[in-house]
């Protein structure tokens, strides 16, 4: 009975929200255009046609075929994808009044957009506004003070971990990138490991393909005893809290006891009436966001510089002679930037080719809009598709081949002096448009800088023979289909009008047609025209399908961050002599104090069973 009668609450929630979500009628003002797009399902929109894996793929798709801005309805909230840098500079910066929102997360007990808990996530509102000033505040400090020998040190801790056990590369990089937040945030690096479980938390609470709240909102209506899903959020939700307030507490007795290593909740202590928190628990959640954005994103980037060396191993050994001829017998060190930018350059391409965050950080319109004749309609949630913009190949030529050299040769439009500041990650599309940048840039820039030198300094990386790999190094993977049929050009959007029409292409199918008698009748034309159209249509989407599932760097996590699944290859030392300095270094350190074991915050087995600790991942 019971069964019976939450399938109906279940039922009655699902139906009243849907209905409420498509009882609204789009007006078009008139003189205006609807956006174009798929079509899509009754009530579910396009969601049946994105697959689970690599959706932003499908995403960039439809921009080869209904143009570089177009809309689709998901479950009932109408989506605008923005696959050109200009149209979403036009868009997301140009008018960063109206498009600086954030949209709900429905899976989150605390509203994101007002609960002044997730900076990223906030609307704009005072606590955005706050909250936003004060990281820039600690971001600057953190540079000032020269907070770059955290990197530095855990590299020492990392390099010796892929020593010892290279197989558990996916570890050492997460715990390194955890570590160094960890000191950045709190001054020490015990908590990293807790850190990591809170962003992987945290990550599926917010990604669209991750927790069951986002797939089916109605659920997060119902008592925790009848919701497994909501009941998880809720004690995620009090174990980061506490985490949070136990990592604030440490650090204000370190300061009591003035031994406190430099931090960003250090800097919040020393400042907290400047920064207009309504009191600690704020700065907790400011300083501890930071911690774990920081931990979610940074690793994938070096993770995509693993699997880029094992397909694409010559600019592994041009990487290694700049490294050689810089730093010598030592490890590289930030210092060294201006000196390095075959490194960099390798570091903008990671991210261009493999980007993080593949379908953007969502904005949200607060107002109806126009762009170039289009109507975008109020509540739209705006997505600069990173994985299209950065394969433009007007910008990009030959854009899905892995090639750090478009950054370091004249000949290419990405080309930038002088050589010792550009290439650089700074300011790249990635990180953001308009008010909604990312604050962290500097210290995403030293941590990839300094980890990825060092792997590469340190280590050779080869594909590993029993590896399910299954093109040659020297053969890039085969390219993704492109769908130059676009329903809206670029120029057609700039101009308002339109070049080309589908009867173009009809009459010109027409003249191909071999004579025949009698001549077939213009129907019949018509309709072999259109199901030649669809045969064809089939046949590259078959193509592009089976291209992707034998392209061993397509593999990928399906979560908004997206990070290489884990995969087999060879991580062998390069010289005896740097492998036994960077030990030394390490037994030096942990002597010193700086390499202690990681901290447990819950008990037994996280706190399997009890009020707060560890979710299932």
């Amino acid at each position: 009975m019971a069964l019976v009668n939450l399938l109906i609450v279940l039922s009655v929630l699902i139906v009243a929200t849907l209905w409420k979500r498509f009882s609204r009628r789009e007006q078009i003002p008139k003189g205006l255009k609807k956006l174009p797009g798929p079509k899509g399902w009754p009530i579910l929109g396009s969601v049946p046609e994105i697959p689970e894996a690599l959706g932003w793929i499908k995403f960039s798709d439809w921009a080869k075929e209904y143009g570089p801005i177009y809309q689709c309805n998901l479950a009932g909230t109408n989506h605008v994808w923005i696959s050109t840098d200009q149209i979403a500079h036009d868009l997301l910066s140009k008018k960063a009044a109206i498009y600086s929102d954030r949209p709900h997360i429905p899976a989150l007990i605390d509203d994101n957009r007002t609960s002044a808990q997730y900076l990223p996530l906030l609307s704009k509102n005072e606590g955005w506004t706050r909250q936003r000033k004060f990281a820039s505040n600690i971001m600057r400090h953190a540079e000032r003070l020269s907070f770059s020998h955290y990197p530095e040190l855990e590299a020492i801790r990392m390099c010796v971990e892929l020593m010892i056990e290279p197989e558990h590369y996916n570890h050492a990089l997460e715990s390194f990138i955890a570590r160094v937040t960890s000191r950045l945030a709190w001054g020490h690096s015990e908590a990293s490991d807790e850190l990591k479980q809170r962003a992987r938390e945290l990550l599926i609470g917010v990604s669209p393909t991750g927790a069951l709240g986002n797939k089916l909102p109605p659920i997060m209506a119902l008592p925790d005893w009848l919701s497994t899903a909501k009941a998880w959020e809720r004690r995620r939700g009090k174990t980061e809290r506490a985490f949070f307030n136990i990592m604030q507490n440490d650090v204000r007795l370190d300061m009591n006891e003035k031994r406190a290593a430099p931090s960003w909740m250090k800097f919040f202590f020393e400042h907290s009436a400047a920064t207009g928190f309504t009191g600690d628990l704020e700065g907790a959640y400011a300083v501890g966001m930071h911690g774990i954005a920081g931990a979610l994103t940074i690793a994938a980037p070096m993770q995509a510089f693993c699997l880029a060396m094992c397909h694409y191993p010559q600019y592994l050994g041009q990487l290694q002679e700049e490294l050689d001829r810089v730093c010598g017998e030592r490890m590289p060190t930030l210092g060294d930037k201006p000196n390095l930018p075959f490194l960099r350059a390798i570091i903008r391409e990671v991210i261009r080719w493999r980007p993080p965050v593949p379908t953007g950080i969502p904005h949200y319109l607060i107002q109806d809009d126009v762009y170039n004749g289009y109507h975008i309609p109020k509540g739209s949630v705006m997505h600069p598709l990173e994985w299209a913009i950065s394969r433009d190949p007007q910008q990009y030529p030959d854009p899905e081949t892995f090639n750090p050299l478009r950054w370091l040769e004249p000949e290419y439009p990405t080309y930038r002096e002088p050589l010792t500041q550009y290439p650089t990650i700074l300011n790249m599309t990635q990180f953001g448009y308009g008010r909604r940048t990312c604050q962290g840039q500097t210290v995403t820039e030293a941590d990839l800088l300094v980890g990825i030198g060092s792997i590469a300094w340190l280590f050779n990386i080869s594909k590993n023979a029993q590896a399910p790999l299954k093109s040659e190094p020297e053969l890039p993977p085969t390219p993704l289909r492109s769908n130059n049929k676009a329903s809206i050009s670029y120029e057609e959007l700039i101009t308002g009008l339109s070049t080309r029409s589908n009867d173009d292409e009809e009459d010109e199918y027409v003249a191909r047609m071999p004579c025949t008698f009698p001549p077939p009748t213009e129907d019949e034309l018509h309709e072999q025209y259109f199901k030649d159209l669809k045969k064809q249509q089939d046949a590259e989407e078959e193509k592009t399908q089976k291209t992707r599932e034998e392209d061993p760097t397509l593999h990928f996590s399906t979560l908004l961050i997206a990070k290489p699944l884990p995969f087999k290859f060879s991580l062998t030392v390069r010289s005896r002599s740097r492998a036994e300095n960077v030990m030394g270094e390490f037994i030096q350190k942990k002597a010193e104090g700086e390499f202690g074991p990681s901290r447990q915050y819950w008990g037994p087995a996280q706190g399997a069973g009890k009020e707060i600790g560890w979710g299932k991942v």
